[in-house]
């Protein structure tokens, strides 16, 4: 990594916004600080810069955007401000860093990577459960042709409902303000895997419905089915009408090929049957700073924040591009325009989001030497 400083800003200082704080602390010793938080509650904001010794706080973001000691920002914002905010960004040269999903629609995701293409900044999304182990062992194992070629692929998730208008997030769910329901906020990390491990969608049939309760815009129970470019199938059946309270005890995910398979259940490898002589890799991720294990769900933010640093100060191409943000909101509208319709949704052709390149395959950058872990 480079020698000189490195300044972060978070804007937006939510429940999220700790689990980024630790990633950029992570680097301290690398030279990343820090600089700066915003949120229009600025009591929130000064609690989290109190939490990480961050000297500056501001009500407004364009405060922040406007310092020169800070090169990259995490957008942690809901939804409805994603784009807005990255534009803004873009604009005061910062690299983004941007909470999932990428956009509320297709045109505000081509807005944001025209925006950041303009001024050369990096723009990445947060897929934090890429950076569970076990996620990284099956693509590298998928990258490596131990499963052969991939036929299928199925996802099943249930969770508990959210977007509750009496919770901390009231916007979730709500026509205007979040991109859609159970789909883009939770499911959407498990579509991202789906797709990560067996490539990008083709087409799309879809059904929707709201069969927990009234008064939510979007949907709380979904099931996609997906034909691959590749040529292989895939299914994905979400619900949060489920009395579980987090992302990992009702999901499992299964990828089968023409030499084995896995099964993943709460980002953990639970049966894998893979080529013969083929071994799957231990992962062996960085130590994480004490006290970033209470982070909610995991380290993957954590990790991820690492290696998208890591990327831009090397001037790589960030682990979790735009490009496949922009790919799965392309998914999820085709799914929704399938549900109203009852019928299948081709996906135009953009062979850049979820190859090898842009998506990376399974290799961090988090301990150095390009490759990272994989060499």
């Amino acid at each position: 990594m480079g020698g000189e400083g490195f300044g972060y800003g978070i804007i937006g200082c939510g429940w999220v916004a700790p689990a980024h704080a630790w990633g950029v602390r992570a680097l301290e010793p690398a030279g990343v600080r820090l600089v700066a938080v915003a949120d229009q509650d600025v009591d929130r904001a000064e609690g989290l810069a109190h939490d990480f010794n961050v000297p500056h706080v501001y009500a407004d973001y364009h405060d922040l955007l406007r310092r020169p000691d800070v090169q990259a920002v995490s957008i942690c914002l809901p939804d409805f401000l994603h784009c807005e905010a990255t534009v803004a960004a873009a604009a005061a040269s910062k690299h983004v860093l941007c909470e999932k999903p990428l956009a509320r629609s297709l045109s505000e995701a081509d807005g944001m990577i025209a925006a950041c293409e303009r001024r050369g900044v990096a723009l990445g999304l947060i897929m934090n459960h890429r950076y569970f182990p076990d996620n990284l062992r099956t693509k590298r194992a998928i990258r490596d042709g131990a499963l052969g070629r991939v036929l299928m692929g199925s996802v099943v998730h249930s969770s508990a409902l959210t977007g509750d208008p009496s919770g901390t997030s009231p916007w979730r769910g709500r026509r205007g303000l979040a991109a859609g329901g159970i789909l883009t906020t939770q499911a959407i990390h498990f579509l991202d895997l789906l797709l990560w491990f067996a490539g990008p969608a083709r087409a799309v049939k879809a059904w929707t419905d709201r069969l927990v309760r009234d008064g939510q815009d979007y949907e709380d129970t979904a099931v996609l089915a997906l034909q691959l470019r590749s040529g292989a199938l895939a299914t994905l059946a979400t619900t949060n009408g489920a009395p579980i309270t987090d992302d990992f005890t009702g999901t499992r995910l299964e990828i089968h090929g023409t030499e084995g398979y896995v099964v993943l259940e709460g980002d953990r490898l639970r049966l894998a049957s893979v080529r013969s002589g083929y071994a799957l890799q231990e992962i062996q991720l960085p130590p994480a700073p004490p006290g970033a294990g209470e982070v909610v769900f995991g380290l993957g933010h954590v990790y991820e924040v690492m290696d998208f640093v890591t990327a831009v100060r090397q001037g790589a191409r960030p682990p979790v591009p735009g490009g496949d943000g922009r790919h799965l909101m392309a998914v999820l509208t085709a799914a929704y325009a399938s549900a109203r319709g009852e019928r299948e949704v081709g996906l135009e052709d953009r062979p850049a989001a979820y190859t090898e390149l842009s998506a990376g395959d399974g290799d961090l950058l988090i301990q150095g030497g390009g490759r990272g872990l994989g060499e």
